[in-house]
């Protein structure tokens, strides 16, 4: 699940590299079909090619990310992308990645909001408030192993959502993918917001990617593990671009594939309902823990500034999410997007100058 990580085994499979690099790039944004919506499905006709690009892109930046990590042995996200010594710049990346992680937990926040709003018809503020005050109380009682346990959440949401994708392509009479302008600051080139999207779930992946490849004992499971991942990643939003290109009414909703579920059978949508709650009360319990931890670690470790810390991050939060679910998304995510080209390319920098040293 986007924004988790988890303590790695000695030696990890190019199977474990690929549940790993899924679990990482997929959210409530995914899942729900909104971010992908948004990104791909809107282009109309290069709906798929843009797709296809940004799969492509997940592949390759993710083997050369999980080589030079075994290579280098190197396992710190920062000290891969700033290889040289230069302590404000790394400083600079762990902010960023913080500042990523709230981003994360004020789409939860959204997400939460509009949840309670299209299904029980109240208003967007008090569902993620509940979040917030839920998220806020549960991070002072160990909420590391409550992010594990709902993180299980993942692979049967996953498996639901394929059928229900697939239960709808198999049964539809037409599927057409529609250009439509959504708004906020993605560019509308296929091209670019293919790789704009690349670069987001990659940053996604990182902080996790980066541990991992040092725990690979060969180069081939690198490009093994990464490839499948990709095409888990890709596989699965292709299903999903395809079931919503069945019924064009259910892209106007903040979540399409539960309106699908709910159009298909009220069983489904029910569970898909119960499912995609618990997944985002997950993604927010670990990324506020995440930077909980962090600021902790930085600036005090005394426990009694963990409840202040915390309430002032959700508060925050709050304030931003009542933007809306599907309005922050066209936002956050390009921004973030862009400004992970940065230390995308210092990656690849670092990786050009690191094997051709030891090419010679």
């Amino acid at each position: 699940m986007k924004g988790s990580g988890d303590r790695l085994c000695a030696h990890t499979s190019a199977f474990r590299v690929a549940v790993v690099y899924f679990g990482c790039c997929v959210g409530a944004g995914y899942l729900s079909g909104q971010e992908l919506f948004q990104f791909f499905g809107a282009k109309g006709a290069f709906a798929l090619p843009s797709l296809l690009l940004a799969t492509i892109a997940i592949f390759l930046i993710g083997s050369v990310t999980l080589s030079l990590a075994r290579d280098t042995g190197e396992a710190r996200m920062d000290r891969l992308v700033i290889w040289f010594d230069c302590k404000p710049l790394r400083t600079v990346v762990a902010a960023f990645e913080i500042v990523f992680l709230f981003m994360i937990y004020t789409l939860c926040v959204a997400a939460f909001g509009s949840f309670f709003s299209e299904l029980l018809g109240i208003s967007a503020f008090w569902g993620g408030l509940f979040l917030c005050l839920a998220c806020t109380f549960l991070s002072l009682f160990g909420v590391k192993g409550l992010s594990r346990f709902c993180s299980l959440v993942v692979p049967p949401l996953a498996l639901i959502t394929v059928a229900i994708a697939l239960l709808a392509v198999c049964t539809a009479k037409d599927i057409r993918f529609t250009a439509v302008d959504v708004g906020g600051f993605l560019t509308g080139a296929w091209g670019f917001d293919g790789l704009t999207y690349a670069v987001f779930c990659l940053f996604c992946a990182l902080p996790v990617l980066i541990p991992l490849g040092s725990t690979i004992s060969g180069k081939k499971t690198a490009w093994r593990g990464s490839f499948f991942g990709a095409f888990l990643i890709g596989g699965v939003a292709c299903v999903i671009l395809l079931a919503l290109a069945t019924s064009p009414a259910v892209t106007e909703t903040v979540f399409p594939m539960l309106a699908l579920s709910l159009e298909k059978s009220t069983v489904f949508g029910a569970i898909y309902a119960a499912l995609l709650c618990v997944a985002i009360l997950s993604a927010s319990l670990s990324s506020l823990c995440a930077m909980s931890e962090g600021f902790m670690q930085r600036f005090s470790r005394k426990k009694r500034f963990l409840l202040p810390v915390t309430a002032l991050i959700s508060i925050t939060a709050l304030a931003l999410g009542l933007f809306g679910f599907r309005e922050l998304i066209g936002v956050l995510y390009p921004i973030f997007g862009y400004i992970g080209f940065i230390p995308m390319g210092l990656l690849l920098v670092h990786a050009f100058l690191f094997y051709r040293k030891k090419k010679t």
